[in-house]
């Protein structure tokens, strides 16, 4: 890995910052949220206490709680009346729930619901609509012919009439008929006209709508439904377990006033009865908070929302579509018992888009005898818990900033520290790269640096490096030419004496050591032969003069002196002109030893009646020229090396003079090439038959 990415990788560790950041924010918002649930619990236990001791609420909370096994009517606000029609289309629009009546088995046996205008809640002659949808598979209009509608299928509405109670006939003699009756103390009908509805079927039974003045039924309603195939007795009722009429809900404008004193922004209270129904109301939440948090950017949005970890809230119903307040804490303070010190039950819900926190209290009456007695009723304290994410949020979002601009400060700063140190790094290894060419010469510009870190002191030791080495290469490429001049003169000696000792009387055994000294003595002259050679040709390539050659012609030449000289191979011409002269710019002495270089060295491998053959094209701005000889093919692990000075891949056995080699023949070859701005390669053919020679130079 990079330089550059490793300090990259490390500068990754300033997300941390955010990682912290991020806890804090987490932390702060949890102590925030236990803040607030505390707050809002403190307001809902005043609240309780506060309508607890009071005997007038207690005794307006007692007469909202239904009777034992009863099911009161819970009428919902609307601000329009719906149309009297017969039909439920108007409650299903405004996502009202029915309240389910059930018969003797328990199977469902009518829906019901009511509704009615707030601002004519409280007035004399407010009026009550009623919607009752019954399931009756054979429903029995009233007929004509019989005695007294109560033999067929009809509904019985118990109500508060000028404080007495009353029972209200409801009943139809065919779809969209509607007729009431007051029923008097023998069951006798008597015909009343403020009662305005309809009727209308459905796929499984019949439904009513209706109108009546709010006054009767202020007090209760209690709703009987009868089937004529279960007469005389009553098929579904919401009556109690000893025939108690049940309360009609509607809120109460005493316990809303004596609410309002507790109301604070932001706050929702609510008042239940026993069986969940809301009393009373006052306050609003607040979503000024929520919708700005909403109309932040997206991505901020979410990414806030995953430091503080998902959490995934249950959807709170309005219970201005449901009549009640039926949530795990509500049912857990209506199941709570006055003698027992138990923490405030709360849940936080999902409104629509806005979290919302809710505290329930149990209302207890302050007066009773029983300390275990149940509650009379529950405060519900409703909050949005967004303007706690508003706070964190902004929190968090300045944090995330600063975080952000400190981590991309330091990412810059090892960034471009790390470039800087890469590119001297760079520049470094770009010296140690060209300091030795491929000729062997080491250069002299190597850069120093002057900085006194780890840097600077290897590249200052490189160069020290290099400057030893360059001495020790001179050295040794002087030491052939010194050799070979020191060496003559005790070698003439050494061979002038074997001369004379042959005209000596000496034993035969010691003339056999004799000849083999002679020998020994000719070997070493040819080797100080060759490396005078070696020397002579670096001497002549420097002082070497520059012509145009015509190399064809040149290959033409050298191909028919070859074939006189190396009779125990065949020799091939392959000359591809194209386009243009086969000219170069150069010394033709050195070509031509290089040339003979290339075709001796190709004669000692190949085998007898073997091919050499010496070819010659143009490729691009270059002339080739390839010498190819069949034989055995070069080791793998010589390519690289065998153009370098001393090193050979003979032996004696490969020689038909059984001499020496020392390996300069293909030196002189590469200073050559080197000479005319060129290289030399060599490889095995494909089927390993051969090894060609490869040499490059610049055409003119």
């Amino acid at each position: 890995m990079k330089l550059r990415k490793q300090l990259l990788v490390v500068s990754l560790i300033t997300l941390t910052l955010p990682w912290v950041g991020c806890q804090y924010i987490r932390e702060m918002e949890n102590t925030l949220r236990k803040g607030q649930s505390e707050a809002l619990a403190a307001t809902a236990k005043a609240v309780s206490a506060r309508f607890g001791s009071d005997q007038t609420l207690l005794k307006e909370l007692q007469r909202l709680n239904p009777p034992a096994g009863s099911v009161p009517l819970y009428a919902y606000l609307q601000n329009a009346d719906p149309i009297i029609d017969g039909y439920n289309s108007e409650w299903l629009a405004n996502r009202l729930s029915m309240q389910v009546l059930r018969g003797p088995g328990g199977a469902p046996k009518a829906q019901l619901a009511a509704a009615i205008r707030p601002e004519f809640a409280s007035q004399k002659n407010a009026q009550l609509q009623i919607f009752i949808r019954v399931r009756d598979a054979q429903h029995d209009y009233a007929k004509p012919t019989t005695s007294s509608p109560l033999n067929n299928d009809h509904l019985i509405l118990t109500l508060h009439k000028q404080g007495k109670i009353a029972r209200l006939l409801l009943y139809a003699t065919g779809a969209g008929d509607f007729q009431t009756a007051w029923l008097n103390t023998e069951n006798t009908p008597e015909r009343e006209y403020q009662v305005k509805g309809l009727s209308s079927e459905w796929r499984s039974g019949y439904q009513l709508e209706f109108r009546l003045p709010l006054e009767w039924a202020r007090s209760g309603v209690g709703i009987e439904i009868f089937d004529s195939a279960a007469l005389p007795y009553a098929a579904a009722h919401n009556l109690g377990l000893n025939g108690e009429i049940p309360p009609l809900i509607l809120p109460s404008p005493l316990l809303t006033e004596q609410l309002r004193v507790f109301e604070r922004a932001g706050v929702k209270l609510q008042l239940a009865t026993r069986g969940g129904h809301p009393a009373a109301q006052v306050g609003v939440l607040l979503t000024a908070d929520s919708d700005l948090l909403q109309n932040r950017h997206n991505f901020l949005n979410w990414f806030y929302r995953a430091a503080l970890g998902s959490q995934t809230l249950p959807k709170l119903d309005s219970s201005e579509n449901t009549g009640v307040l039926d949530t795990p804490e509500v049912n857990q303070a209506l199941q709570s018992v006055a003698s027992k010190n138990t923490p405030h039950p709360e849940g936080r819900y999902l409104l629509g888009s806005q979290r919302v926190l809710r505290v329930a209290s149990p209302v207890f009456n302050a007066h009773a005898i029983h300390q275990a007695e149940a509650p009379v009723a529950v405060i519900i304290a409703d909050q949005s818990a967004d303007g706690l994410a508003s706070l964190t949020s902004s929190a968090f979002y300045k944090l995330l900033f600063y975080s952000l601009i400190a981590t991309f400060a330091a990412s810059l700063s090892l960034i471009l520290y790390a470039s800087w140190l890469s590119l001297r790094i760079r520049r470094l290894s770009r010296a140690a790269t060209h300091a030795i060419s491929d000729s062997g010469k080491i250069a002299d510009d190597f850069p120093v640096f002057t900085s006194r870190d780890e840097i600077g002191d290897l590249s200052r030791n490189y160069a020290v490096l290099l400057a030893r080495l360059r001495e020790y290469t001179n050295y040794l490429r002087s030491l052939s030419s010194k050799l070979s001049h020191e060496l003559r003169t005790p070698l003439a000696i050494v061979k002038s004496s074997i001369e004379n000792l042959e005209h000596e009387k000496i034993s035969a055994q010691a003339r056999i050591y004799a000849e083999r000294a002679k020998e020994g003595t000719n070997r070493l002259s040819s080797i100080l032969n060759a490396m005078s050679a070696a020397s002579r040709v670096e001497q002549a390539i420097g002082a070497a003069e520059l012509e145009t050659i015509p190399c064809d012609e040149l290959l033409t030449n050298l191909k028919d002196a070859y074939e006189d000289v190396y009779q125990q191979a065949s020799f091939k011409l392959n000359i591809r002109r194209g386009d243009g002269p086969l000219n170069l710019r150069g010394s033709g002495e050195l070509l031509v030893q290089m040339l003979d270089k290339l075709v001796d060295n190709a004669a000692d491998f190949c085998p007898a009646d073997g091919l050499i053959e010496l070819g010659l094209y143009r490729h691009q701005n270059t002339l080739v020229f390839t010498v190819h000889n069949e034989g055995p093919p070069l080791p793998k692990h010589m390519h690289g090396q065998l153009f370098d000075s001393m090193v050979s891949v003979r032996d004696k056995t490969s020689s038909p003079d059984n001499t020496q080699h020392l390996g300069l023949g293909l030196y002189i070859v590469r200073l050559i090439a080197d000479f005319h701005r060129g290289e030399v390669q060599c490889y095995n053919v494909p089927d390993n038959s051969g090894v060609i020679f490869e040499i490059r130079l610049p055409s003119t």
